[in-house]
């Protein structure tokens, strides 16, 4: 048990003290309620993070009709990718006093829409959307939510100028990590797609770009449709590993599908990247452990969060912020692919 006098509860007193700074600066900060010097407020900030200072949330609200919250809907929380963007996300909003209310949709646009009138009603001060299903959901349901309070959309877009967006450059980063397959020397390809949708769409555009820029004929390419789980890959090249024969590399929308991709390989005595070079997306931290470590195109994921965590705090203080912030992917070259011999 920690000494009693390490539990003695931090003042905004302490905080404005221990800062060199008035009462009525620190409140300043802590509620967005005027404009404080930028080096100031980050002084105030840093002492907030070093006494780990904890201010009465129902006290603030009752001054600034705020609750410091932010609603935040994602569509899977089993999902490594999104855990990694929430906690860009929430060491952010951890910065400025605010906390986060975290539901998940399943990946179900009716749900989602639930989850998000239940944020108003909850009166969060602004919304996070992760991965929305735009599929099925009506681009006017998201402007009618960022009219009413700010509202940041993350890992998807769609034209509208009156909506934020924070995304990665997916359709590159796909260009470039198919580039560096035909480089190796790989001349016939697979890429196992997730189920129709925005993000199997832009990888699978950057796939084809890489293809037609190396010239690379249709007969040479195979595209096969997964659900963007290890287990549904599996499945999945379990049954088509007659057809893969022709192959030497497979191109997977994410990691979790190319750890699938691998069993189902493993499983049948081929071994990677001997046999077959197999690439990831997203560089989930996981990926890294794997034997072999998996080839991936990172998609930065903490900053995906950390950006879309800075661009809510913006919209929060009244500033102007670009409609669209695109972020550059990166690829990560590990032990999972190889030249062609």
């Amino acid at each position: 048990m920690p000494p009693i006098d390490t539990l003695k509860k931090i003042s905004i007193k302490d905080v404005a003290k221990a800062a060199g700074v008035s009462i009525t600066t620190v409140s300043r900060v802590l509620n967005n309620s005027y404009p404080v010097n930028e080096q100031t407020k980050q002084k105030v900030l840093e002492t907030v993070d070093k006494l780990n200072f904890q201010p009465n949330a129902i006290a603030r609200g009752l001054v600034s009709k705020k609750t410091h919250t932010i609603g935040i809907s994602v569509p899977y929380i089993t999902n490594m990718f999104f855990t990694e963007v929430v906690q860009g996300i929430a060491d952010q909003l951890k910065r400025i006093g605010y906390s986060l209310i975290l539901s998940h949709t399943q990946g179900d646009g009716d749900e989602e829409m639930k989850v998000i009138q239940n944020f108003l009603n909850r009166q969060v001060d602004g919304i996070i959307i992760m991965d929305p299903f735009i599929e099925s959901v009506s681009p006017e349901f998201y402007r009618e939510i960022h009219a009413q309070i700010p509202t940041v959309i993350v890992n998807k877009y769609f034209s509208s100028d009156e909506l934020v967006f924070v995304i990665n450059d997916e359709e590159q980063g796909a260009y470039e990590g198919t580039d560096y397959l035909l480089r190796l020397g790989h001349r016939k390809l697979v890429f196992v797609s997730g189920f129709d949708g925005y993000a199997s769409n832009v990888k699978r555009a950057g796939f084809m770009k890489a293809l037609a820029h190396h010239r690379i004929p249709d007969e040479d390419y195979l595209i096969l449709e997964g659900d963007f789980t290890s287990e549904g890959t599996y499945r999945l090249l379990r049954k088509e590993l007659k057809r893969l024969k022709n192959y030497s590399a497979i191109f997977c929308a994410n990691d979790l599908m190319a750890i699938g991709a691998m069993k189902a390989l493993r499983s049948q005595g081929y071994q990677v990247p001997q046999d077959f070079s197999v690439l990831g997306f997203d560089n989930i931290g996981i990926s890294s452990l794997f034997i072999p470590g998996i080839t991936t195109v990172s998609q930065n994921i903490y900053d995906l969060g950390r950006v879309s965590g800075q661009t809510i705090i913006k919209l929060l203080e009244g500033k102007k912020v670009p409609s669209r912030h695109v972020l550059k992917t990166s690829l990560v070259i590990r032990e999972s692919c190889q030249e062609v011999k």
